[in-house]
């Protein structure tokens, strides 16, 4: 479901050792995963690709997935998206945020300045949705030529209605 084959893939491209960066998915951040109600195929992906940094793979990073115990006790704006079923798994290198959607397990783009400017509104009205799940998401910033950097890209991409313009 999250394409587990593909992070690998993408993360073997990138010439990543997931041996050599691997760490024990700790249970207090199983239980964050378990608390929002995340599938056990989630819970699963995680404690798979679990490292003890943050990795780039393709143009995007990947949390450190034992970091999400702390950004669920002392990142309000994390919090704010999980209500709304969005987990923060990454960003691109101008800030925009990889998200994994735990209503349908798809991996997306949400326009940071978005996110952070209008706390009043839904995250989910600055997402663009990439229709993949996460490890095809990594998987195709690895090897997909023109595949979007940041969600500007990604909303013409996706042939979004929302492209993130201010004339909207």
């Amino acid at each position: 479901m999250l394409d587990a084959e593909k992070m690998l893939l993408a993360l073997h491209a990138k010439e990543i050792s997931v041996k050599r960066y691997f760490e024990p998915f700790r249970e207090e951040n199983a239980a964050v995963l378990r608390a929002t109600g995340a599938i056990q195929n989630v819970q699963c992906f995680f404690a798979q690709f679990s490292f003890e940094t943050e990795l780039e793979v393709g143009e995007f990073s990947f949390m450190q997935a034992n970091c999400l115990k702390k950004s669920y006790d002392w990142d309000a704006e994390f919090k704010r998206a999980l209500h709304t079923n969005l987990l923060f798994a990454g960003s691109g290198i101008n800030g925009d945020i990889v998200t994994l959607d735990l209503l349908d397990c798809q991996a997306g783009i949400l326009f940071h300045d978005y996110f952070w400017e209008k706390p009043e509104e839904d995250p989910r009205k600055y997402l663009i949705k990439m229709d993949c799940s996460l490890g095809q998401f990594y998987w195709n910033s690895a090897f997909v030529e023109n595949y979007p950097i940041d969600a500007y890209g990604a909303a013409a991409f996706m042939n979004s209605p929302f492209t993130g313009y201010s004339n909207e």
